[in-house]
């Protein structure tokens, strides 16, 4: 017979199980207190009364799992272990052989013996425990988790944290009894906790993509409270994964059973609770000075496995997780002291430090940035990146004066030139050439953090420090002039590449020299006439505008911008001709080069998966976008400008550039709230983009001007049908442009 929990009282004092057989038997009734005595006691089908399952069947492990856990004397498991330091060779053959067969039930007196003082014991409990047959998925399990898990115990642990990684990426409660076995029984002390810090993540990361639909509509609306949906789970889900906490991680004195008992407490609480945590952190930071050689007595400490030592970053990756969960539940100030009041557990490197600070930054957590410029104050007073990330902070707690005195520490770090003070040490110039090279680095850093001002003085060192036919030197004044012509500031950028371009025009050795960095003269001399043209247009001189812009058109005629521009400069009917003719033949080239691209694939294997597919949709998704946006920003058909702007999302799903095409594309159709969710998603994804946010202003401004009286929260409920993006699709997009995007608190999911 197959026994499974399958219904629990609402005051959860007893357990119905349900005997499962052909004629369908009524329920027999047995005390709790029978399956505690078993070793392990999995999350079963639970069911609320007369009513359909909480959760879902793939979500319950069934009693294969009892079949596996014969119940044993502690005693003779006690005995058998010491047998396995015996000096007969027959004993220990004999107590390996019987631990060998028991399997679970031993399991956590063997992990206890890999820190035996006989070394020939832990030796033994230590090929033993990663021997222990574990049946890792179960009959009610989805298919897709017996998939994940298919020979999981056969596999390298580089792959089975991989493994660990894709449950992680299904809905909670459908991994949710996958991962405490995997916390429970993995017998790589690494990966238990990983799965644990996974268990832990699942719930914040599901929340943080609901936060994210495609909708106006908020909790509020949706008539949810606090109480009832607590990152995603019911009240009644979140009882009953406690309970299976508390059962199944009763008798473990490792650190992940440790965090999945407060865990549990946590889910009966409804809230996030610092003390606990922050009461096992410090026992966690005591274990670094455990030898791994003593004895039990000599090393015990509380409940924790003597012995059982966790690394550094894993502390840190706990605790910021933990701080990330405390905000995410709208305990902000729990998240802030937490975190602060743990800010030795950073690694006291670069990467790490500027991490949390951004982080902390961007949740107004100014006390974190200070507590770590406190702590790690050599460190700060080093890295440039650090000093503006201090100074960031200063800004956000208005202290301008302060900040700005950071600002100037961060920019004189990292000199370019060498002194010609003759008793300062000389740079050697390859040295000189790295720093100029972290300047360009944290310039555009800056400009994607929205500091400005700041980044402009990183590029102007550059400018004004360099001659002009040093690399870096003409690299500043592209992306600056590129920041610039952001920021609608033509006259300026047109007096940063002048002298450039005509320093390019008379040195060949210079020209070859840019040309090998990757730079195009003809896009370059385009850019500074198109730009030359906006200036001129802005003075009203729109007969030397419209030849500039029709120059820089003539060299660059795949930038879409510059007819976009042309169009937009009303000068006369002839003009305007002449515009809408070239916007006709650019729309056919497109549809030329989609039909083309289509019929490519079509000969090549099209919908094949793999790397041929990829490249399909990535060139149709280009193609499309760039019909769209030169549609939606002049004339044309709108409706299909938008279909080709949907379509490119689903080829490309979580690009903030196709988003914001199509946020043009709806308002263009005089969709206004669509265009405005739209436009917020892509904002959302680049917050600091001076052209996305300019066009959400103009999108807002014309809802309220056609909306009088009424304000932007009463716009109205919008689900639109475009495809979004996973954090591990818009991390790998990030990367695959080049582009390394900052660690967050739930990074180590991906990595």
């Amino acid at each position: 017979m197959r026994i499974f929990l399958d219904r629990f009282s609402r005051s959860h004092e007893v357990l119905t199980m349900r005997i499962q057989n052909p004629s369908n038997q009524p329920a027999k009734t047995v005390p709790s207190l029978l399956l505690s005595s078993i070793l392990l006691v999995p999350l079963a089908g639970i069911v609320e009364p007369s009513a359909g399952s909480l959760m879902s069947s793939t979500a319950m492990a069934d009693s294969e799992w009892h079949r596996t856990v014969p119940v044993v004397n502690d005693g003779e498991i006690a005995e058998l272990i010491e047998g396995l330091g015996s000096e007969s060779y027959a004993t220990r053959v004999r107590c390996r052989q019987r631990l060998s067969r028991i399997g679970l039930a031993a399991f956590d007196a063997l992990r206890q013996a890999r820190h035996h003082p006989d070394s020939e014991i832990a030796i033994a409990a230590r090929k033993l425990t990663s021997g222990v047959e574990v049946p890792w998925s179960v009959s009610t399990d989805s298919a897709t988790v017996q998939e994940i898990l298919s020979e999981y115990g056969s596999r390298s642990v580089l792959a089975r944290r991989q493994r660990i990684g894709q449950l992680v990426a299904l809905p909670t409660m459908d991994s949710f009894p996958a991962l405490v076995r995997l916390t429970r029984y993995e017998a790589e002390p690494t990966l238990s906790r990983f799965a644990a810090m996974a268990l832990l993540a699942q719930p914040v990361r599901e929340t943080l993509a609901l936060q994210s639909e495609w909708t106006t509509d908020d909790a509020t609306k949706r008539g949810k409270s606090p109480e009832d949906d607590w990152l995603g789970l019911s009240a009644h889900d979140r009882s009953l994964m406690a309970i299976h906490l508390q059962q199944v991680f009763a008798n473990d004195t490792e650190f992940s059973g440790q965090w999945m008992i407060h865990y549990a407490k946590e889910l009966e609480s409804g809230r996030f609770e610092a003390d606990g945590w922050s009461e096992l952190i410090d026992v966690m930071e005591s274990s670094w000075e455990i030898d791994v050689d003593a004895s039990g007595q000599e090393v015990a400490r509380g409940k924790i496995a003597p012995g059982a030592i966790i690394s550094g970053d894993e502390l840190f990756r706990l605790t910021w997780l933990n701080a990330e969960r405390a905000r995410v539940l709208g305990q902000e100030d729990d998240a802030s002291r937490f975190f602060t009041q743990h800010i030795d557990v950073i690694p006291p490197r670069t990467r790490e430090l500027t991490d949390a600070a951004l982080w902390a930054i961007d949740h107004k957590l100014f006390d974190v940035i200070t507590a770590a410029h406190a702590k790690h104050r050599s460190l700060f007073e080093k890295s440039p990146s650090l000093l503006y990330a201090s100074a960031e902070a200063l800004l956000e707690s208005e202290q301008p004066e302060l900040a700005t005195e950071r600002t100037k520490q961060a920019l004189a770090l990292n000199p370019v030139v060498n002194s010609n003070d003759a008793g300062e040490p000389q740079l050697h110039p390859v040295l000189l050439e790295n720093h100029a090279e972290a300047h360009l680095r944290i310039a555009a850093d800056l400009i994607d953090r929205g500091l400005s001002d700041w980044a402009q003085a990183e590029y102007r060192k550059l400018i004004d420090e360099l001659p002009l036919h040093n690399i870096e030197s003409s690299t500043a004044r592209i992306e600056l002039a590129e920041h610039l012509a952001e920021l609608l500031q033509p006259a300026e950028v047109v007096a940063l590449l002048q002298p450039l371009v005509e320093r390019i025009e008379k040195d060949d050795d210079f020209r070859h020299k840019l040309m090998a960095h990757d730079f195009d003269y003809q896009s370059l001399r385009s850019h500074l006439d198109f730009q030359a043209g906006l200036d001129l247009a802005n003075r009203d001189d729109k007969a030397a505008a419209s030849e500039r812009m029709q120059t820089a058109f003539s060299m660059d005629p795949e930038n879409i911008d510059i007819l976009i521009a042309m169009y937009r400069l009303d000068w006369n009917d002839e003009w305007k001709e002449d515009v809408v003719s070239k916007i006709e033949s650019v729309l056919a080239e497109i549809d030329e080069d989609i039909e083309e691209t289509r019929q490519t694939f079509r000969e090549t294997g099209n919908g094949r998966p793999g790397r041929q597919t990829a490249i399909r949709d990535m060139l149709l998704a280009n193609f499309y976008n760039q019909y769209a946006w030169l549609v939606s920003n002049t004339e044309g058909d709108y409706d299909k400008a938008l279909k080709r702007s949907i379509e490119s999302l689903e080829m490309s799903p979580g690009s903030e550039a196709l988003l914001d095409t199509c946020g043009r594309c709806y308002f263009a159709t005089g969709d206004l709230p669509a265009a405005i969710v739209t436009q917020r998603k892509a904002v959302e994804m680049t917050p600091n983009s001076p052209p996305l946010r300019r066009q959400l202003k103009m999108f807002e401004n014309a809802w309220l001007d056609a909306n009088p009286g009424k304000t932007l929260q009463e716009l109205p409920v919008v689900e639109l049908p475009i495809a979004t993006a996973s954090s591990q699709e818009r991390t790998d997009r990030q990367r695959r442009l080049g582009v390394v995007p900052p660690d967050g608190p739930l990074s180590f999911l991906d990595n």
